[in-house]
């Protein structure tokens, strides 16, 4: 016979903050099904959608880490340092413009 026992007892960590847990991992390891349970759960759970939005959001800033620096390296290693818009951003790009829109002399249009 088995029993199951309450994962607060046995982690300190509440239900919710668990399934909250368990959505930021589904994002990290691109798990559909599991993010689908867990957002479900949450939701049963009462919790709401900007919680959600919010772990969702950290799991992706954390994600993105090793994202940025794959693309750091293919910038220095196929362009050089500071590539300009040939190989990196315009400045006006990070502003939300359209390249050359800012008097950059970067040369692209």
């Amino acid at each position: 016979m088995t029993t199951q026992t309450d994962p607060q007892l046995e982690t300190g960590l509440s239900e919710i903050t668990l399934n909250l847990v368990a959505l930021g991992a589904a994002i990290g390891a691109n798990a559909e099904r599991a993010f689908r349970a867990h957002q479900e759960r949450l939701e049963a759970l009462g919790v709401s959608k900007d919680a959600m939005i919010e772990a969702v959001n950290m799991a992706l800033r954390v994600k993105g880490d090793p994202h940025q620096m794959m693309l750091a390296l293919a910038q220095t290693t196929l362009v050089g340092e500071g590539g300009g818009c040939c190989g990196g951003g315009c400045a006006c790009e990070e502003e939300g413009k359209e390249k050359g829109d800012c008097g950059d002399d970067c040369g692209c249009r």
